[in-house]
């Protein structure tokens, strides 16, 4: 027969995990818009650097041009 102790001892040990499990939630939650946040800087820095790379090419004449000439 299922013991009262029993059944306070194990709602006791869910609320505990429940409540261990909510901190790692609130703590991966952090994590992932700090990543989130740092991969926008990364692709907006990407873009730029894409942009910058355009420019260049259109600076400097491509060799192949200029050998066909």
């Amino acid at each position: 027969m299922i013991k009262y102790e029993d059944i306070v001892k194990r709602i006791s040990t869910i609320e505990k995990k429940k409540i261990k499990n909510e901190e790692r939630i609130k703590t991966l939650s952090e994590e992932n818009n700090i990543l989130t946040a740092n991969l926008k800087l990364l692709n907006q820095k990407k873009e730029v650097l894409e942009k910058m790379d355009q420019d260049l090419a259109d600076l400097i004449p491509d060799k192949k041009k200029i050998v066909a000439n």
